[in-house]
This record gives structure tokens, C-alpha cells and sequence, in this order.
């Protein structure tokens, strides 16, 4: 008596929840056989792209050239392969950067600021690069990509050859990719080679 009404208990709620399932049934097919969206894909991209490269004005019109694309996955990567180029070409002008207050200085900062006839870096190259990091609040003076001290780095705006020193004003943060990027001298080749590239890879929709 006692396993028959344990059974009757556990029936009856198996299907007080099959009821929902059976009225709902067309929803939770459509939405479990819900066809890749290259409108949802572009949006993921859109917000990842503004959110972690903000002085970036990328052109998003370009997924119009790839619509008649039948392969679904070959769309994406060509339009990931677009911006990415898009990254690249954006020329970046070096120029003169803000100063840092006098109260972070250091005893040796000035004399260690001119050039040296042996055009090494300065003993303090580090805590010079850590100020300026801190003075760009950790980001790249190319795209506002947020760095750490382990993946950026510290260039010159006006080169040792040319003159330039090692003071604040002549120090500009970049991040891995636009370091690599400009070094590079803008070549489309490298694309694969990028972070950003690896970040858009893992948003390519199934």
C-alpha cells in the first residue's frame, strides 16, 4: 500500500512536469535547433571590441560584403579577419606625453633622464615604466587596451638617436599588440599572431 501510493505521488509529479514540457514543446525545439545568427555574432564582437579597445572606430558595414557567404563559419572569420586588419592599419603618431608630478620623482630622475653616449637604458628603466603605466591608468596609448606591467611596453616618442631622453614626457605605453603591430611597421601579415585575433577566434559562433 505504502509503495503504491509512493508510486502514485512520484507519477503524478513526473507529469505535472511533462505537462509544461508538452505544452512548450515548439519553443524548446526552436530554440535548441536555433540556426547561427550573424546579427547576435557581429553584436558579441561589437560590445567586446568597445568595450576593450575604446579609441578603436571600427567599421562593422564591412559584414555587408560577406553576406552572400554561404558557410556560416567562413563569414565569421572573414569578418573577424576585417577588423582585425582594420586594427592594423590605424597609424599611430607618437607624440610628446604628460608629465608626472614632482612628488613621484626620485633623487637620480633627472640625471638618469638625459641620454647616456653608450645608449643604454637607464638603471631606473623599470620604475620608469611602472610610473608611466600608472600615469596612463594601465592603458595603451594606441587603442586603451588594459595592460600590466608584464604585457606592455615602454617605447620613446623622440628616439635616443634623434636626441630623446628618458624623461616622463618622452615615454609612451603600448600594449603587446600594437607594439608588435608598429614594430612591424603596419603589416597586414601578422594578424594571426595577435591577441585581439585569439580573443575574436573564441567568439565564433557554432
Amino acid at each position: 500500500m505504502i509503495l503504491g501510493l509512493d508510486y502514485s505521488i512520484t507519477a503524478s509529479l513526473l507529469v505535472m512536469l511533462l505537462i509544461p514540457l508538452y505544452i512548450y514543446r515548439k519553443k524548446f525545439i526552436q530554440k535548441f535547433n536555433k540556426k547561427p545568427d550573424i546579427n547576435s555574432f557581429v553584436k558579441d564582437i561589437t560590445i567586446y571590441l568597445k568595450t576593450n579597445y575604446p579609441k578603436f572606430i571600427f567599421d562593422f558595414t564591412i559584414i555587408n560584403k560577406y553576406s552572400n557567404e554561404a558557410n556560416f563559419k567562413t563569414q565569421q572569420m572573414l569578418i573577424i579577419e576585417d577588423l582585425i586588419k582594420q586594427f592594423i592599419r590605424e597609424e599611430f603618431v607618437f607624440s610628446t606625453q604628460k608629465i608626472v608630478e614632482k612628488k613621484h620623482l626620485w633623487l637620480t630622475y633627472e640625471e638618469n633622464s638625459r641620454l647616456k653616449k653608450d645608449n643604454k637604458l637607464p638603471a631606473d628603466w623599470i620604475q620608469r615604466k611602472t610610473e608611466a603605466l600608472k600615469r596612463d591608468k594601465n592603458k595603451c596609448n594606441r587603442c586603451e587596451h588594459n595592460v600590466i606591467k608584464n604585457n606592455s611596453y615602454a617605447l620613446l616618442v623622440k628616439q635616443m638617436k634623434d636626441g630623446g631622453g628618458f624623461n616622463f614626457e618622452n615615454i609612451v605605453i603600448l600594449c603587446n599588440d600594437c607594439n608588435r603591430i608598429i614594430k612591424s611597421n603596419y603589416n597586414e601579415k601578422i594578424y594571426h599572431d595577435l591577441h585581439i585575433m585569439d580573443s575574436l577566434l573564441n567568439k565564433i559562433h557554432k
